[in-house]
């Protein structure tokens, strides 16, 4: 019998951190959600709300690379928002908006924009913000770092596009999954791999540099898919040891009454979410640590993230009274931009074991995102943010792209008075693809067809 003892956090978070024991299993409530299908009614709004958030990889691009911007407001692209972008273009040929030639042609340019330049990754891994107009490094003063957590979206949205368009789409994919040396940056304590490295001299990525010390150790969404390609890397001096995948660390905590899961550092619901755009754990169902020698709770991570998300919306609910932001169909913290800047909330249960509200700042892709684990209770929030108005009955948190909107502003506050006027690549493409997925499981099937990343499940004995 596993003993949940109390943690002492606020909001009631109970923890196991001391168990082995418990494991996170799907129950019937879960497969009624995998299974949900939208009526028509949901349907178009859902349609209307995909379309925008195409809108903006399509349009907010970079000549020639075609690499897509960062955020509306950035004058770099960033290498994990191109990864939603590739992901984006097979959604584009399937709902009409493109033609298949069209999205084969920029899914080309893009891959060969970053592919032929020698000054933007280090070992494969890319540079987090590369210059969106030529694919080089960027001299726009932003940080300079090879980052493993931004190539691995990269590579993951990357995937999909080969597996779809396939023709010359495939082997520049299959260059990009082969050039990425993760078992160089396992430099971490216990061989966990480096967040990324960054060069200390002039010469950028040719010269001399240092990994940077914060590692990926937590078993949260961007550490798995991380390792869960660093594992399936198809050149064996590149991939690193399937057993670090089972040693990420895995703290189950609960609120209240409610189910427990492994939780995250911050709690936001981008760390419930992100591996799942492409990553279908619906097929994978509960993995066994034990079956390469790690001694951890066993995990069905479509029903961990699904507890999470009702968690959170639970704990948004709750606070209603203190922030008239929130409401039973207005909910979702998540990594946004803010009023005054960009903000990554915290909510408990995690494991910095805090709260940090932004005083009630929502960021729609959040809730938007979460349609693959809580179908309802997403497109209620989503049909909550469409319907909001401004004192002069105007739509308050919607742009609408036929007056050069791309749908839901990235945050809104109603008690600040705020709704942000950008945009970012990556919080429109989770919500892009998570919809997609929950509505015919496009990228999933894609991605997982793939053959390096049958590999990988097959390393990680992750298949039933």
């Amino acid at each position: 019998m596993i003993l949940l003892v109390l943690s002492g956090l606020a909001g009631g978070a109970r923890s196991n951190q001391g168990s082995e024991r418990l494991d996170i299993r799907r129950g019937a409530d879960t497969e009624a959600a995998a299974l949900y299908r939208f009526p028509d009614s949901e349907a178009a709004l859902l349609d209307e709300i995909q379309r925008a958030c195409f809108l903006y990889f399509w349009r907010e691009v970079g000549t020639p690379a075609m690499l897509v911007r960062d955020r509306l407001k950035a004058p770099v692209s960033s290498v994990a928002a191109v990864g939603f972008q590739l992901s984006s273009l097979p959604i584009g040929v399937e709902r009409g908006w493109i033609t298949r030639d069209e999205g084969m042609e920029r899914a080309v340019r893009v891959l060969t924009s970053l592919l032929t330049r020698t000054d933007n990754r280090r070992d494969g891994i890319y540079l987090h913000f590369p210059d969106h107009n030529s694919g080089g490094a960027s001299r726009a003063g932003y940080e300079t770092v090879a980052s493993t957590v931004d190539t691995a979206l990269l590579i993951a949205g990357a995937i999909p596009a080969g597996e779809y368009f396939g023709g010359p789409v495939m082997p520049l994919v299959e260059r990009l999954v082969g050039d990425a040396n993760w078992k160089a940056f396992a430099v971490g304590p216990n061989g966990f791999i480096s967040m990324g490295w960054r060069p200390t001299t002039p010469r950028g990525v040719a010269g001399d540099g240092e990994f940077l010390s914060p590692h990926w150790y937590l078993a949260s969404d961007e550490e798995r898919l991380v390792y869960l390609l660093a594992c399936g890397a198809p050149n064996g001096d590149h991939a690193v040891t399937p057993r670090k995948y089972y040693e990420l660390k895995r703290v189950i905590k609960s609120h209240g009454k409610m189910a427990p899961f492994v939780v995250t550092w911050p709690g936001a619901l981008f760390t419930h979410v992100f591996s799942h755009c492409w990553i279908d754990y619906r097929t994978l169902g509960l993995d066994d640590p034990s079956r390469l020698g790690v001694t951890a709770p066993r995990v069905d991570w479509f029903e961990n993230s699904r507890r999470a998300v009702l968690t959170h919306r639970a704990r948004c609910l709750e606070s209603a009274g203190r922030f008239k932001t929130f409401g039973s169909d207005r909910w979702g913290l998540s990594a946004c931009a803010g009023r005054d800047g960009y903000i990554v909330p915290q909510m408990q249960p995690n494991l910095s074991g805090k709260d940090e509200w932004f005083e009630g700042t929502i960021a729609p892709y959040a809730a938007g995102s979460a349609i693959m684990f809580a179908p309802a209770e997403s497109v209620a929030a989503l049909r909550g943010f469409r319907s909001l108005k401004d004192a002069e009955g105007h739509a308050l948190v919607w742009r609408d792209p036929s007056t050069g909107g791309y749908g839901f502003a990235d945050a809104f506050n109603l008690d600040q008075g705020f709704v942000s006027d950008d945009y970012v690549g990556i919080d429109q493409g989770p919500m892009l693809l998570a919809i997609e997925n929950a509505r015919t499981g496009l990228i999933w099937r894609l991605f997982m067809r793939n053959a390096m990343v049958c590999d990988a499940v097959a390393r990680l004995r992750l298949d039933r």
